[in-house]
Formats: structure tokens, C-alpha cells, sequence
């Protein structure tokens, strides 16, 4: 992936006395994942995700390159529904590293097509 954005001039939201100029911002970034069916409605996960943005700009200490690994578990228990569960180990260079645990669960209602789960 691929951006390019125009940022307006603005404020400082670190001090608001300073007024940042107009920029253009430039980042890129991807991701890739690999799934794994265990059995049915049971499913493994892995996924790898970088990003950069542009080092020039003035936001460049929350804009540096960062990565994140996510293994993650997900039990579909009807065609309805699913459960799952992800931790994300996150490593943003040159500012820290940050674990993080997540869980989700997704339902739905109402009518729709039958179809074979």
C-alpha cells in the first residue's frame, strides 16, 4: 500500500505557539497473512505487517518505521458466529515495543440466503 497526503498547515498539538507548515506525507506499508484450517471451523492464523512513513516530515517520531506479528485463534461454533483471539507484538522503532491481547466475537442476525458452511 501506498499513500500520498497533503497535510494543511496546522498547530502544534505539543505546543500550540509553533504553527507547522504544509506538507506532503508519504507512506507505504503491507501486510501478509497466512490461515491454517485445523478442522472444520477451527482456524490458525499468522500475520505480518510493516509501515513507514516519510523520516522528512514533522510528525516523523510517531511516523517511523513500525512491524506487528499476530498469530491468531479463530472457532466459527455455527455458520452465525465466530470467536476469536489475536495478540499483536508490535515493535516501533524508537519508541518501544508494546504486547497487546484481543478478543472477538461476531454474530449475526436476521434473514438471509442458506447457503453450506
Amino acid at each position: 500500500m501506498w499513500r500520498s497526503y497533503d497535510a494543511a498547515q496546522r498547530i502544534s498539538e505539543a505546543d500550540p505557539s509553533v504553527t507547522l507548515p504544509s506538507e506532503t506525507l508519504k507512506d507505504r506499508g503491507g501486510y501478509a497473512q497466512l490461515l491454517w484450517g485445523i478442522k472444520p471451523r477451527i482456524v490458525a492464523g499468522l500475520r505480518g505487517e510493516f509501515s513507514s512513513g516519510d523520516p522528512a516530515s514533522f510528525d516523523s517520531e510517531v511516523r517511523r518505521d513500525r512491524t506487528r506479528f499476530s498469530p491468531n485463534f479463530t472457532w466459527y461454533p455455527t455458520e452465525f458466529s465466530k470467536f476469536r483471539m489475536q495478540y499483536n507484538f508490535d515493535d516501533r522503532k524508537g519508541i518501544g515495543t508494546d504486547h497487546s491481547l484481543w478478543f472477538q466475537f461476531e454474530f449475526l442476525l436476521g434473514a438471509h440466503a442458506a447457503h453450506k458452511f
